[in-house]
């Protein structure tokens, strides 16, 4: 009986680690099986695909992440928690003292000079950074890729990054007088006005592309240029391959010095849409990270798989109702912007946030993961975030009094409706969110109940968020990885040309005066009194039902080593990242 026993559990063991290795078995790069290819690859699971591996024109968290690791850096940044303040750093020097452990030796300015009117910056650049293609790294490639970021064909979702710059308080930014290259290794950003420092450095250190690549590439066919699927970088990743939907395999790059070539030899970010899926992966160490973990699994993920732990990091990240403010059918059609029929009112947003019961949400799923949300400056950002606002409580009585009063009376079956309009529409989110599609189902019910037509349908992740960049959509639910900068002109400015993530349309001019008042505030902290207002405008207009700030949930496989999550990212420093040998780990 002994020996059966024993060799049940060696065919156990067999069939286990069999069923690994074909769950995750597309060649050597991309295999997380046993042994070696395990061991020298980090396999991560994602809900959704990047969406362009281009920093001028990537717009989702995945995107930031991988472009992260193959394209260089002007410079380094670590965020401060005791202050919420943000520093920045090059090589032989930095914003404000360090304090983190992390070295900046993946900057590629070696240090900068801010003018005495702060009106301009210029920085000297490293002299042996390289392209992976052999080609030097120049403060041409830099002046090159602000022309792209600033193009309207290109219409890159970091226009506002160009604000200051020489010609754009005209409407044209020009770029021959505001970016200046006098040599190889020297930088020189003009600024029309004076500009603090701090959002100095924040503006001008946008990624790099190599210039003599992508110069022969015409501004209509930069999107569809092949250069993206095979990008030229010099960070510690190149891209090995991707098959769109399906995985995308870096592999270290053996000849980088920005700061060096990444210790695992393959990470394989792989799409599996389905929480379920991406669950059992990470618990039969088929993956070795998979974000979002639900808090209700945790216990029975580790229990399954010792060799696991839950890591979590906050406050960045929100989830949110978006309402289109404006009519949106109009806009596209002649560049009108009328209000939105059902929601271009804010005491309707309003409304519609008191009859969202956000507390329920928070406490049947996200429970002490969860707080709640009034405005997109997090509490993690100390010296600008408002405490003094009061959220919305949950008040379907102040809510259905509100709309009576907006003229939003019960029709014949219930639902509310005004001058022959029903108020009815379809609420969008993304596929395989379990978190998103849990709460569409309390904030139907939640709506349903004081007489609004409230209507879920679910999106491939890459189908919905191409919908919401193009305005397309008139309700949704989505989430927000906010910038540890404060700068939310691009998702609140008037101009909506400019400001590429205003999805709703959203215009307030008081809005756009404050971010302008702060940034002229040379010491970062005297912008403070400018922030609390912005806050309590966003607070008081809404427009988006803010819901709730997310502490993040992250499961990792212990055989990861040297890892240090934080706010800046689950990956913050990736590249260094080691994998212990995958026999030392318990399964």
């Amino acid at each position: 009986m002994k020996t059966d026993r024993k060799g049940f559990k060696l065919l156990f063991l067999f069939m286990m680690t069999m069923l690994v290795m074909s769950a995750c078995g597309r060649g050597p790069a991309g295999s997380a099986g046993s042994g070696g290819a395990k061991d020298s690859t980090l396999v991560i699971t994602m809900l959704g695909d990047a969406d362009y591996l281009n920093p001028v024109i990537g717009s989702s968290v995945t995107s930031s992440n991988i472009s992260g690791l193959i394209y260089p850096g002007l410079l380094q940044s670590e965020f401060d928690s005791t202050t919420g303040l943000l520093n920045f750093m090059a090589l032989k020097k930095t914003f404000r003292p360090p304090t983190g452990s992390r070295k900046p030796d993946g900057a590629l300015a070696k240090t900068w000079t801010m003018a005495s009117d702060h009106k301009s910056i210029t920085y000297i650049l490293r002299s042996d950074a390289f392209w992976d293609d052999g080609k030097p790294i120049v403060s041409g490639d830099f002046k090159f890729t602000y022309r792209l970021y600033g193009n309207p064909l290109i219409a890159s979702p970091r226009q506002q990054y160009l604000a200051e710059l020489v010609g754009a308080d005209k409407g044209v930014v020009d770029f021959d007088r505001a970016i200046e290259t006098p040599n190889d290794t020297t930088l020189v950003f003009r600024f029309y006005k004076p500009v603090p420092e701090h959002l100095a450095l924040f503006h001008t250190s946008l990624t790099p592309l190599p210039a003599h690549l992508w110069k022969v590439v015409k501004p209509e066919d930069f999107r569809s240029s092949p250069h993206n699927q095979k990008p030229v970088g010099a960070g510690p990743y190149k891209l090995k391959t991707w098959a769109q939907q399906q995985e995308l395999v870096l592999a270290s790059n053996r000849q980088s010095n920005l700061p060096k070539p990444g210790n695992i030899p393959f990470i394989n970010w792989r799409i599996v849409p389905d929480y379920t899926v991406r669950l059992a992966q990470l618990q039969t160490n088929a993956a070795d990270i998979v974000e979002n973990i639900k808090p209700e699994d945790f216990s029975s993920l580790l229990k399954a798989n010792p060799g696991i732990e839950i890591r979590s990091v906050g406050l960045r990240v929100y989830d949110y109702v978006g309402w289109s403010n404006i009519d949106q059918t109009i806009y596209h059609k002649s560049g009108k912007i009328l209000p939105h029929p059902l929601f271009g009112s804010p005491d309707i947003r309003r409304a519609l946030t008191l009859a969202i019961d956000r507390e329920s949400i928070i406490d049947g799923y996200l429970k002490q993961y969860g707080t709640l949300c009034n405005t997109d400056i997090s509490p993690s950002l100390k010296w600008a975030y408002n405490a003094s606002i009061s959220s919305y409580a949950f008040d379907q009585s102040a809510a259905a009094a509100i709309f009576r009063k907006e003229g939003w009376l019960p029709g014949p079956d219930g639902i509310l409706q005004k001058n022959g309009r029903k108020f009815s529409f379809v609420l969008y989110t993304n596929a395989g969110n379990a978190r998103r599609n849990y709460a569409s189902v309390i904030i139907q019910q939640n709506l349903k109940a004081i007489g609004i037509d409230c209507r879920l349908d679910v999106q491939e992740s890459n189908v919905f968020f191409e919908n919401l960049q193009n305005r397309k959509l008139d309700a949704w639910m989505a989430g927000w990885s906010i910038g540890l900068e404060i700068d939310p002109l691009d998702v609140w400015g008037s101009d909506l040309k400019k400001s590429t993530f205003n999805f709703t349309g959203y215009r307030n001019p008081r809005i756009d005066e404050l971010c302008e008042l702060a940034k002229e505030r040379l010491v970062q902290t005297d912008a403070r009194p400018y922030w609390l207002e912005y806050q309590e405008i966003i607070h008081r207009d809404q427009p988006v039902t803010f819901l709730y700030w997310i502490r993040e949930t992250q499961g990792f496989s212990k055989r990861i080593h040297d890892e240090e999550v934080n706010i800046s990212g689950t990956f913050y420093n990736i590249d260094d990242w080691t994998l212990r040998p995958s026999a030392t780990i318990a399964p």
